[in-house]
């Protein structure tokens, strides 16, 4: 048995739990420069906003109902994220973690094992150890278990257990084709044209006529919502085959020195994050976007990738291949509206492969990266950066309604008065 388990409304939810004015308001949470709706309350999904809506477009609806807006605060989501997933992995003996609000849960070798008693004990606890209100579907395999969680919301309900084969049989007979996990765009409009409208019915397609139009994945699908598992919990995460650090500027950016500060930022964050899975990376991309959606404006989207001496993770390193990067392809005359730095050739750091004949400086390099990961951890992230890396960031992403770091910075931090 496996359960699947998210937050309910993540973004939302987690601004809610510093700051219980906002129970029972209309809320919602906006992308990066403030461009669009991403995450909802379940008021403001009543009233009818949709995700992926732009702000300018329903900003007046969000007034007259006296709604309430917040910028994406990633650093408190993620820092939440991980205190529920530290908790789920209390309950199961093997944990994979989907996503920032989304995890999967190995049941099948727990003995004597009461599921329904389960799944409510982890709901109310997780509620009481961490503020999160969360969902749990269980099932025999992972996609019976996404689809419970998903019928559990739908009836409104905290967890939603799938044991038997009557169970499964109520609750896919009218469960939505479009709602089954790992059905896509491409797979719902084939899936209609042969009749399709529920998952019952695209359990009684024959599946030689699922494997022919819908691959190998389409029909794992298919036999998983059989009860036949085709997918297993991973407790070891796949090593990235790329790492990206990207953002889109607050405004247009003509001049090359905000294009580096950007660009030595992206690096050290990339940096941070092979550095964090034990991985190095063998080569960088860099590249600068003008907006192709301004046809007013002369159109600019130069790339480059640059092969490294060795594979490397530390952010001195990075940096200094971003920066050569970025002044290679930079050209005056563009009005420039994102960059971003991505690493691939991602390597295990035990298996790095040096130059002889190269003066590599690895080691004062590395230690210089760990002591940067240890203040800042300790005092926050960005307190300690590379010169290169400016303070200003007059170029930074528009976050005009930014909540407050609660968890992750001391000035943020919630007092008692």
């Amino acid at each position: 048995m496996f359960a699947h388990v998210d937050i309910n409304n993540c973004y939302v939810s987690c601004e809610r739990l510093f700051n219980p004015a906002l129970e029972n308001r209309i809320v919602v949470v906006l992308s990066n420069n403030d461009g669009c709706v991403i995450a909802r309350s379940n008021e403001a999904k009543a009233l009818g906003i949709k995700m992926a809506d732009a702000e300018f477009m329903v900003r007046k609806l969000l007034q007259e109902h006296q709604a309430v807006m917040f910028s994406s605060n990633y650093p408190l989501y993620a820092d939440m994220s991980a205190r529920l997933m530290n908790n789920l992995a209390r309950y199961t003996y093997m944990l994979m973690v989907y996503s920032i609000d989304e995890a999967f849960l190995a049941l099948g070798n727990i003995e004597h094992l009461d599921l329904e008693k389960h799944a409510a004990k982890i709901s109310e606890e997780v509620m009481r150890h961490t503020g999160l209100p969360i969902t749990i579907g269980v099932g025999p395999t992972m996609s019976l278990a996404k689809l419970a969680n998903k019928a559990a919301k739908k009836q409104k309900r905290n967890y939603l257990v799938l044991d038997t084969a009557a169970k499964i049989d109520t609750v896919i007979r009218d469960f939505p084709i479009e709602d089954v996990w790992g059905v896509g765009l491409q797979y719902y409009q084939k899936l209609t044209a042969l009749g399709v409208r529920t998952a019952h019915d695209f359990r009684e397609l024959e599946p030689d006529l699922v494997r022919k139009h819908m691959t190998v994945q389409g029909w794992r699908l298919h036999q998983e919502l059989w009860g036949k598992a085709c997918h297993a919990i991973r407790d070891i995460a796949e090593r990235s085959k790329g790492i990206e650090s990207s953002q889109s500027f607050s405004t247009y950016q003509t001049g090359l020195e905000a294009m580096e500060e950007a660009v030595s930022m992206h690096a050290a964050t990339v940096a941070l994050k092979l550095r964090q899975q034990k991985s190095m990376a063998l080569q960088l991309t860099i590249y600068l976007r003008t907006n192709k959606h301004n046809i007013k404006h002369d159109q600019h989207y130069p790339v480059i990738t640059v092969k490294m001496p060795f594979a490397a993770n530390n952010t001195h390193q990075l940096t200094r291949v971003a920066l050569q990067a970025i002044r290679a392809i930079w050209q005056p005359g563009y009005k420039y509206l994102k960059t971003g730095v991505r690493a691939t050739g991602i390597i295990p750091e035990g298996e790095v492969q040096y130059n002889l004949f190269s003066n590599y400086t690895h080691s004062q390099e590395q230690k210089l990266s760990s002591l940067m990961d240890e203040i800042n951890d300790r005092y926050g992230r960005g307190t300690l950066r590379l010169a290169a890396d400016s303070f200003e960031r007059s170029w930074a992403m528009k976050q005009a309604y930014l909540s407050k770091q609660y968890t992750t910075s001391w000035k943020d931090i919630v007092t008692a008065l």
